[in-house]
């Protein structure tokens, strides 16, 4: 495995400080993953399984693969299909999140796409978006129960646009017992609540204007205000044992990774770089902050992310990194 020799100085966030170590590459699983060139393609859920591992590839078809470590994954099944041709999922299905909810039964959150629109008929690669849940009785093999949760307050034009909302990472909040649901909506970072432990349609609220107010399917939402001015897509939100605080990560357009944390989870300190850009024509997308999982993690954790050669390449190089934690 080649190692790439790139390293960052810490980094200070409030109180607390951060490095990032070496490169790696995360192999393909074996014997072959169909979307490992579009890898990552989102926020990936790494959970425990028994003594081993179960991550979740999103993409245009979601995958599950199980394993030793993120370096030793195999067994890779097709568990979450994209939609039929009249379906707001027909042109993918991102499994984003996805949370045990007791045995085999996990509910998960999925990115989707509709392709379809009246006047475009060749639209493949532009797409009208929202957020799903799903939910499984065999420990994600299978999914059922397929639902749109979060829709825009604009209607789907006529004509192919990048539209909707989406890009999302969705957290357990174990203390106030709701789901916080963090998106991209108008090109703005935005997040959605529903205290439903069943994260139901109907149960969620936008964050509108200071509160959670306003209807998840269709209603209005504003920025997240500490965010406003730094507004990214597709973050990764863990509860950090160490720092007693969340932490997230994103990435914004322009190509490189950005961080900040919070006590509240709506409350979030003054971004600071994460990770530049690995060249002028280069880009870094896609991060997940990994740790006991993609929810829970401490002193140390991976941040996994896609490395782009330049904006003209859909395929990217799966990178992951330590990202270490230090109070002063």
């Amino acid at each position: 495995m080649r190692l790439l020799l790139f390293f960052l100085l810490p980094l200070t966030l409030s109180a607390q400080e951060f490095s990032l170590g070496v490169a790696r590459i995360v192999p393909e699983p074996k014997p072959h993953l169909p979307i490992y060139k579009y890898s990552p393609d989102g926020h990936c859920t790494l959970l425990r399984n028994g003594s081993s591992r179960m991550m979740f590839w999103p993409g245009e078809d979601s995958y599950r693969t199980t394993g030793t470590s993120l370096f030793e994954m195999q067994n890779c099944v097709k568990v979450l299909p994209k939609g039929s041709k009249g379906d707001y999922d027909n042109g993918g299905a991102w499994l984003y999140s996805v949370f045990r909810r007791g045995g085999r039964r996990m509910l998960g959150f999925y990115h989707a796409e509709d392709h379809r629109f009246p006047l475009s008929p060749n639209s493949d690669f532009t797409a009208y978006k929202s957020i799903a849940r799903c939910a499984s009785d065999d420990s994600g093999l299978t999914w059922k129960d397929r639902a749109q949760i979060l829709t825009s307050h604009q209607r789907k034009p006529q004509k192919a646009a990048w539209s909707g909302l989406g890009d999302h990472c969705t957290v357990w909040d174990e203390k106030n017992r709701r789901y916080l649901c963090f998106f991209q909506e108008d090109g703005r970072f935005c997040m959605a609540m529903s205290a439903d432990p069943e994260g139901r349609p109907g149960s969620w609220r936008k964050w509108y204007k200071g509160g959670f107010t306003e209807p998840g399917l269709g209603g209005r939402a504003t920025p997240i205000p500490a965010l406003a001015g730094h507004s990214g897509v597709n973050p990764s939100v863990l509860w950090n044992t160490f720092l007693d605080r969340w932490v997230m990560v994103w990435h914004r357009w322009a190509g490189d990774l950005w961080i900040s944390t919070s006590k509240s989870l709506t409350d979030w300190s003054p971004p600071k770089l994460l990770l530049g850009k690995p060249s002028k024509a280069g880009k870094v997308w896609y991060p997940t902050l990994i740790g006991e999982s993609d929810h829970v993690g401490g002193v140390s954790v991976s941040l996994l992310y896609a490395e782009f050669p330049d904006d003209k390449s859909t395929t990217r190089r799966f990178l992951t990194r330590e990202l270490v934690f230090r109070k002063r």
